[in-house]
């Protein structure tokens, strides 16, 4: 009875919290967080010399892996570091006349006041929501601080440490300190101030028209959707005209993790960014440390040698100000993302095809090791886009190693397939859709107390999109893969409703305000 009666407290528990949960407060979308999330607890790590066991030596050990990690790639071309390291000396013994201008007050209350306040605080333990609610006149004495970093060109050695929270990478080996993804916090002054400078950063860059037009990611109305048309645009028109496409799909070792710096700023003054800028980023990228904690126990602070800061508003832009000069070739298309890079080529002839992308593919190995950035050959995927069942007999080279013709391979998150059918990937958005439909199931079952208005959020707002995303690239798959969506968007909705076995899936969509696939 003792028992039972303990059981039934808990499902009423359970029964009063669902029935209080509302997306205005932000309840509902926090519960249905923790019900995604993957709650594991970091396993013992194997060392290099012994097991770590306990918090302190887990995280010494995780920070040993992620040391590593943030240094330069062992690649050397002597001539290009002599240019890069006489230029960045010059450039830093010539005086700077001019100040970068700084913002004004108002726009710093007017960011400050647009911060999401539910981002993790950095080491200070200064979160947004504090910031948000600082009396005017703590914000002044930020302003003031602000205007000096501006004038003076240097970033606070205070801002420059980052506390890595690591999450273990999905179907990893939990005991080996590479399995774990590096989620790097960093105090919210920083991200403020960091802003600004991307502003002024910005400015210059797309006023001078510099950044190069087919790379798609951080850049303002365009998405991954858009680069992915590009792409299947490219090989549909093949199609159409009895052309076959041959596309890499390249894979860059920890790109952002081990952007030579020095080479960074080179380019900073090759393109002209105006010297306070150049010098302010400057102090910004040099001298970072990083600690990793594990449950509430941090490791020692470690050094960081390269790469763009993890975290950090600028890094995506830095990032892509470093591969602007990637070499192009006129009968290849080029399609970038961040550090998703393929090449296409396409032809009636085949031979052609291999043709060109190996010679692409070689000026790109040169570009690569000259900027001391590597490419994982294993990781790298070669497939050929054609009606024909038939790979071709000539193969691309990467390496010095032939890269297998494959029969789809995932780009930006989409399975694409060598005749463009999307069966594959349509599948494996129904099976994703499915797991996360398991995971939130407590909430959205037909017994579950939550409304059925909340419910329909769920679905549109964290369900609906795991079926959608990317849609207008394969929206004319084939009827029959289709009805794999349809299905699945069927019975979440009966679920929802507590539907009878004689309601028409288009009644209760129409009840529901939500369009069919």
């Amino acid at each position: 009875q003792a028992i039972k009666l303990e059981q039934k407290i808990k499902q009423d528990d359970w029964k009063d919290k669902l029935i209080a949960l509302q997306p205005n407060d932000n309840t509902l979308w926090n519960t249905a967080k923790q019900m995604r999330k993957q709650h594991t607890k970091i396993s013992a790590l194997k060392g290099q010399s012994s097991i770590a066991l306990s918090n302190s030596e887990k995280a010494e050990t995780l920070a040993d892996s992620l040391e590593n990690q943030f240094t330069l790639n062992n690649l050397k071309d002597p001539d290009t570091e002599n240019i890069v390291h006489n230029t960045i000396l010059k450039f830093f013994n010539s005086p700077t006349d001019s100040n970068i201008t700084p913002p004004t007050f108002l726009e710093l209350l007017h960011h400050t006041n647009k911060i999401n306040v539910r981002k993790a605080p950095g080491i200070d333990g200064i979160s947004n929501k504090i910031i948000r609610n600082l009396p005017l006149i703590t914000i002044l004495k930020f302003y003031h601080l602000l205007t000096h970093i501006f004038k003076l060109n240097h970033f606070p050695t205070s801002w420059k440490t980052a506390v890595v929270i690591p999450i273990l990478k999905p179907g990893k080996d939990p005991t080996a300190p590479t399995s774990y993804r590096p989620i790097s916090l960093l105090p919210n002054f920083s991200k403020i101030t960091e802003h600004f400078i991307l502003q002024r950063l910005n400015e210059h860059f797309y006023s001078n028209n510099i950044l190069i037009p087919f790379q798609f990611g951080f850049k303002p109305k365009l998405s991954t959707t858009h680069q992915l048309l590009r792409a299947t645009e490219t090989i549909s028109a093949g199609f159409e005209n009895k052309e076959h496409t041959g596309a890499v799909f390249l894979d860059i070792q920890k790109a952002f993790d081990r952007v030579w710096l020095n080479g960074l700023i080179y380019k900073l003054i090759n393109y002209n960014t105006p010297p306070p800028l150049i010098k302010l980023i400057t102090s910004f990228l040099l001298n970072r440390k990083f600690t990793v904690r594990v449950n509430a126990t941090l490791s020692k602070l470690r050094c960081i040698q390269a790469g763009v800061p993890q975290g950090a508003k600028l890094s995506p832009s830095l990032y892509s100000i470093f591969i602007n000069d990637i070499p192009q070739k006129h009968n290849t298309t080029l399609c970038i993302y961040a550090d998703d890079t393929a090449i296409l080529a396409k032809n009636r002839n085949t031979r052609f095809i291999t043709i060109a992308l190996n010679k692409h593919i070689q000026e790109l190995e040169c570009w690569f090791h000259k900027w001391k950035i590597a490419i994982n050959a294993s990781k790298t995927e070669a497939v050929f886009f054609s009606k024909k069942r038939d790979n071709p007999k000539y193969s691309v080279m990467i390496q010095n190693s032939a890269i297998p013709w494959s029969q789809e391979a995932k780009y930006l998150g989409v399975i694409l397939d060598k005749r463009l059918t999307w069966k594959t990937h349509i599948n494996f958005i129904k099976q994703k859709f499915r797991d996360n439909a398991r995971k939130l199931y407590p909430l959205i079952a037909r017994n579950s107390a939550m409304t059925r208005e909340n419910k329909v959020l769920i679905y549109t707002a964290i369900l609906r999109p795991v079926l959608t995303y990317a849609c207008p690239i394969w929206a004319y798959a084939a009827k029959s893969n289709f009805i794999h969506i349809d299905r699945c968007q069927n019975i979440i909705l009966r679920q929802i409703t507590k539907a009878r076995w004689y309601m028409r899936n288009e009644d209760i969509r129409h009840v529901l305000n939500i369009p069919p696939h």
